[in-house]
């Protein structure tokens, strides 16, 4: 069985969790308030469908915010943990979206997910929630549909995902359909092959897709512009800059040893990729060993 990774993403609210929970038979929990639940991007665990096994990634609200404001540092865990989760790849994305009026939000997440991180090398779903009370199911959509055609969807399915309460028999029927729904349009929109984000054939680094993702996101949430990633400035040297916690910028600078083998394999020197990886992963030890020291 082949593995399809899926990535889902859309604003605080919209559903992801409830549309990761109904096409995987998992619970994981599932907020009501205006604030989201999930902190960092979750995977669930696989599922199969028909001839595959599916994989999928549960991202962070990136609209996240406090006081209206999103810290800097929230800001870069957010998507250092985002990049993480791309590092093998995806075969399709899903963006959830509630039906009603289209919304900047609904952009810039579009921006930043298909625009940005995958660079439209990836098909994209938009899944509408929220579409219990029409009828059919599929009408807000088809009425709608024309306002969607410039985000280039790969198709659009209206879902409901609603639980419990005194209409979970008016609901029960509609999440079934609407779960077959969505794994009908996965199966038929994925790619047979992920498409990478950075490292590979991308001839992309994971700094260089963090640096494109960060000065994305900085206009996006409205970040100050101080946080831009100035010229001939290091991640790490960012990342500290802004406020970011150690253990991040921490993280950030575990992917050095691989980075220094991608840009040793680009060159006609045979074996220089694992030759540079192996060394800066040494010289990386002592850095944290003498960091510990102190």
């Amino acid at each position: 069985m082949t593995r399809l990774r899926v990535l889902v993403f859309g604003g605080t609210g919209a559903g992801k969790t409830s549309l990761c929970n109904e096409l995987s038979g998992r619970e994981r929990p599932v907020g009501s308030q205006a604030r989201g639940v999930t902190a960092k991007s979750h995977f669930f665990a696989p599922f199969d469908l028909g001839q595959h096994t599916v994989e999928l990634v549960d991202t962070v609200g990136l609209h996240e915010s406090l006081e209206g404001t999103v810290p800097a540092d929230q800001a870069a865990l957010a998507l250092v943990d985002l990049l993480q989760s791309a590092r093998e790849g995806f075969h399709l994305m899903i963006h959830v979206s509630r039906a009603g009026r289209l919304t900047r939000q609904h952009e810039q997440d579009h921006e930043l997910f298909v625009e940005q991180l995958t660079q439209h090398r990836v098909p994209c779903l938009l899944v509408v929630t929220g579409c219990e009370n029409e009828e059919p199911m599929t009408q807000w959509v088809e009425q709608n549909r024309a306002s969607f055609e410039r985000f280039g969807y790969a198709g659009i399915v209206a879902t409901c995902f609603g639980r419990g309460g005194p209409l979970e028999s008016h609901f029960a029927p509609l999440r079934q359909a609407s779960r077959e729904a969505v794994l009908a349009a996965l199966a038929r929109h994925a790619l047979p092959e992920p498409a990478l984000v950075y490292g590979g054939s991308t001839a992309i680094t994971f700094n260089e897709a963090l640096s494109r993702l960060w000065n994305a996101a900085v206009e996006i949430l409205g970040l100050p512009a101080r946080c831009r990633r100035q010229v001939n400035e290091s991640a790490y040297a960012l990342l500290k800059r802004v406020g970011v916690p150690d253990e991040v910028a921490d993280l950030m600078v575990a992917h050095i040893p691989e980075l220094m083998e991608e840009v040793g394999n680009k060159l006609p020197v045979p074996m220089l990729g694992r030759v540079l990886r192996q060394v800066s992963a040494q010289v990386l030890q002592r850095w944290h060993q003498s960091r510990g020291s102190r």
